[in-house]
């Protein structure tokens, strides 16, 4: 392959550290291939101003978010008009799954990268450097003579530690000099909720379901970034942890015997996902001792009817198990809840806040949930789909619920309380950070009295905010399902969105002050 003198360009999603676009750039860099990463989020003329500058050879669009879809077509479309006339391609789940569409939607694209993306995409790029025909390179799609051609897929890497480590950005700081990295164990999931499209987008690119790096390998990056940037927090992104394998929980107790061996137990600490029903308590007590202090739990639904329709495959009594253990042992944990959901009724709605309620009093965390989204290629967008329940266009799916008063239910409940539950700067996620600035400073810094008091200010706040939610969560279940929002012009609504306003702005300022705290003290 002759050198290039002009590099890749690739566009992605740059909040938080994009992983599958750091092994994109890490395999360009072992060929030589010059690169760089441009946040999607910039103003288009920025993005647009910086391709001029490098004129790559080609730009690659990674398509992750289904929600950014209509963000991408236009920044495209934009990019074309603006005169960049590289070789432009595309990638992600949406791209892999549903190429004639995004084709579709994007005719601006040249090819789009299908499944795992590495090898198919370096192999793209040194076919346009070397002026080869890349319309052979398998895992593509393409248009031309009026038609999408897909190539043939490859068999996906086996081992996943053959890729060589991500490209990071420069690392962030999770508290006041204390900095973190995200990482990765494996690829995939044995699981198949019915929300959830992670198992067909692997049934589809050919490979197994899951697939698990070594237990050393992993422990190594964590070792070279623990080394050569001090990194001391590390986030691992998999949607489902290797607790549990077909080994039963050897990777782990390798994983961990790793961690004591290299000298890194009692020098970092790790956040990792599971299931509720995954969680036992020998196991979780050996990883909390090499450093667990967080775990991401997929609780989904409070009832078991609920668990069956969402194809978790557990019970609310292993949920609640799991659940049991983690606050036993003081490890700490956020989970997911899908309150409303497309099959919702307002005695539903009521069961599952009120196991909420429980978990959430009993083991000192913020309420939170979410609506179910249809995600493309999942069994609940193609039940809404059959049943033309389906409405709206990729990356804004929705549909409406079973009557008219949980419609307008929901209107009020995403209205009053989003800035609460999903904001930045919300009741949720600044107790999030309380807690998370606490775990660390119980880890690095030293035990004492102050923490003892910023920890009493947590939980009266959280559950003061808590009861706070659920009673008027309540509230409008009630006022809804009643009919009285239709005889009173919502006046109750108009009155309870006031009141939140002025609770939430009361807990946030009790937050954001112990935050202050916290970070002025600096104790880590």
């Amino acid at each position: 392959m002759r050198p290039s003198p002009k590099p890749v360009i690739l566009v992605a999603f740059g909040e938080e550290e994009n992983l599958g676009a750091g092994y994109l750039m890490s395999l360009l860099n072992g060929a030589g291939i010059a690169n760089r990463m441009i946040d999607f989020r910039y103003d288009k003329s920025e993005i647009l101003e910086a391709i001029r500058r490098d004129d790559p050879i080609a730009v690659g669009f990674s398509v992750i978010f289904e929600v950014c879809i209509g963000h991408f077509v236009s920044l495209v479309q934009y990019l074309r008009e603006g005169g960049i006339e590289c070789h432009f391609t595309a990638g992600g789940y949406y791209a892999s799954l549903y190429p004639e569409e995004l084709l579709g939607m994007i005719p601006e694209l040249d090819s789009i990268v299908r499944f795992e993306g590495e090898y198919p995409f370096l192999e793209l790029v040194q076919c346009l450097i070397n002026g080869s025909d890349w319309r052979n390179v398998k895992n593509l799609a393409f248009p031309g003579n009026g038609e999408i051609t897909r190539t043939p897929l490859r068999e996906p890497e086996n081992d996943l530690d053959r890729f060589p480590v991500p490209v990071r950005r420069p690392l962030r700081e999770y508290v006041p000099g204390i900095r973190y990295a995200t990482i990765l164990s494996g690829r995939g999931c044995n699981y198949n909720c019915s929300f959830c499209n992670t198992r067909e987008f692997y049934r589809q690119a050919g490979g197994p379901p899951r697939r698990i790096r070594r237990p050393e390998m992993v422990v190594r990056e964590m070792h070279q970034l623990y080394s050569e940037k001090r990194c001391k927090v590390f986030l691992f992104l998999d949607d489902d942890n290797p607790v549990k394998t077909a080994r039963d929980n050897k990777w782990m107790k390798d994983f961990c015997s790793e961690l004591e061996r290299t000298g890194l137990s009692g020098k970092l600490i790790w956040k990792m996902n599971c299931r509720p029903d995954e969680i036992e308590p020998v196991t979780f007590a050996m990883m909390k001792k090499h450093g667990l202090f967080l775990v991401f739990i997929g609780l989904e639904d409070g009832t078991d009817e609920g668990l069956t329709r969402l194809n978790k495959k557990m019970t609310v009594a292993s949920t609640l198990r799991g659940v049991e253990i983690l606050t036993r042992l003081n490890i700490g944990f956020d989970y997911g809840m899908l309150l409303f959901q497309p099959d919702s009724t307002f005695m539903s709605l009521r069961d599952n806040l009120s196991f909420l309620e429980g978990i959430c009093r009993d083991c000192n965390v913020p309420v939170t949930f979410l609506k179910l989204s249809p995600y493309f290629g999942t069994q609940v967008e193609r039940e809404l789909r059959n049943t033309g329940r389906l409405k709206g266009q990729p990356g804004i799916l929705d549909y409406n619920f079973l009557t008219e008063a949980l419609d307008a239910c929901w209107a009020a409940v995403s209205e009053s309380f989003a800035e609460w539950l999903w904001g930045r700067e919300g009741v949720v996620n600044l107790a999030k950070w309380v807690r998370n600035y606490l775990a660390v400073w119980h880890h690095f810094g030293n035990s004492s009295s102050m923490e003892d008091r910023y920890r009493g200010i947590y939980s009266e706040t959280v559950a003061q905010s808590n009861l706070y939610l659920v009673d008027t969560m309540t509230d409008l279940f009630n006022y809804y399902e009643s009919g009285d929002y239709l005889r009173d012009g919502q006046q109750h609504k108009q009155q309870i969105r006031t009141d939140i306003g002025k609770r939430h702005q009361g807990f946030c300022a009790t937050f954001t002050e112990t935050l202050k705290s916290l970070r002025t003290e600096a104790l880590y």
